[in-house]
């Protein structure tokens, strides 16, 4: 008998995964951000704080989306489209964008940043798309350019805010869902051609290029350019193998900026060492792992799709967030999830958690209760398969 208040029952490694990040990230929040908010605001635990409203909005996301069926997502993917270009289209309104170090980002008059909602916008859209088309993602034009299309307009909305990185990662979203589905390898090469246009929006501004230059040698100038990363590699050398204790790391005390966003897994491992690296990379690829399970669990094309990309929409960002820290790429200002002190990235993250706990609960029960609805692509594929056995 299924319960009165919830219809849908949690996944439990899904959501024991997901408490678990919450946890570990609100406590390297309140320990990377203490002094810096002392400093500015004589409130040590005002990142804290509001970090806490967050996670509480985003819990609720959880709640919400978890017991909605994920193919009313999949059922109104136009709309979901127009809006986020909306939201990208609202920014280029004067008076409609709050500038912050230069790139106006997010909204003026409310705390949000349009781009971390273009990750699941894309992820809704190529989902249905996929599903829709069907075999036809062989042929160039459909499994090719028509995602393309996607990416120069949403891509290309984030660029314009000075974003590249929120671009990119859009961009690497995209390639990897469109590599899932099956989308033919030969077609794929063709992104090789992007290297130029990336290459031209990296050295028509100068700070990128002194992101370049510094990443192949920080030492060249370390005292600006380099700071920030070699900075980076003191927090991880200082933390050795154990850590120097939770609380206890120095490069927070204003040697390493942004310590509680950008660089908060520079933090982590001064504070918690490399067996807390090891132990965090661990749990963002067993949360990776689970998502790719239940994607492979639904029963739906649709459904299978959108799993896969909810998990790379949190997946990504991790990864080049860690990267950026341990300099294995340029710098590029991008949240941790469930870490990083900001209100976008974590209710972005949150609800792809609960579109993909949904998805973990349907695959679970569609054999005993039957679909609730149906996308397009699903139907289609029902119709081909009682052509061919007719």
């Amino acid at each position: 008998m299924k319960p009165t208040l919830f219809k849908y029952r949690p996944d439990t490694v899904l959501l024991c995964l997901t408490i678990i990040l919450i946890g570990l990230g609100s406590v390297m929040l309140l320990s990377a951000s203490f002094v810096k908010a002392e400093h500015e605001y004589r409130d040590p635990y005002f990142f804290f704080r509001t970090q806490m409203r967050n996670i509480g909005i985003g819990t609720l996301a959880i709640i919400i989306l978890s017991q909605l069926d994920y193919r009313r997502w999949l059922k109104y993917y136009k709309l979901i489209g127009i809006l986020a270009a909306i939201l990208l289209f609202l920014l280029l309104v004067p008076g409609m964008a709050k500038s912050v170090k230069g790139s106006g980002r997010w909204l003026s008059f409310f705390p949000f940043q349009p781009s971390e909602a273009v990750k699941l916008a894309v992820v809704v859209i190529l989902a249905q798309y996929f599903a829709n088309i069907g075999e036809k993602k062989n042929r160039f034009c459909y499994g090719f350019l028509i995602p393309c299309l996607l990416m120069i307009i949403y891509g290309g909305g984030i660029i314009v805010e000075r974003d590249l990185g929120g671009a990119l990662v859009v961009l690497i979203i995209i390639v990897l869902m469109m590599l899932a589905s099956g989308v033919r390898l030969f077609h794929l090469s063709f992104f090789s051609l992007t290297s130029l246009p990336i290459a031209y929006l990296i050295t028509s501004f100068e700070h990128r290029v002194d992101r370049v230059i510094s990443w192949l040698d920080p030492w060249a100038d370390p005292l600006d350019k380099g700071y920030n990363i070699i900075h980076s590699f003191y927090a991880f050398a200082n933390g050795g193998i154990t850590g120097t204790g939770l609380g206890l790391g120095s490069e927070k005390m204003y040697f390493l900026p942004e310590g509680h966003t950008d660089y908060i897994f520079s933090i982590l491992g001064e504070e918690l060492g490399l067996l807390g690296v090891i132990g965090t990379c661990i749990l963002f690829f067993w949360l990776g792992a689970r998502g790719m399970s239940i994607a492979s669990s639904s029963k739906t094309v649709g459904g299978r799709h959108l799993a896969v990309g909810m998990t790379l929409a949190i997946i990504v960002p991790a990864l080049v967030n860690m990267f950026v820290a341990l300099s294995i790429i340029p710098a590029k200002g991008l949240p941790l999830p469930f870490f990083s002190y900001g209100g976008s990235s974590m209710l972005v993250s949150c609800a792809a958690i609960g579109i993909l706990m949904n998805i973990a609960a349907q695959g679970a029960c569609e054999d005993d209760d039957g679909p609730i609805l149906s996308t397009d692509g699903d139907n289609e594929q029902k119709s081909t398969n009682k052509e061919l056995s007719e």
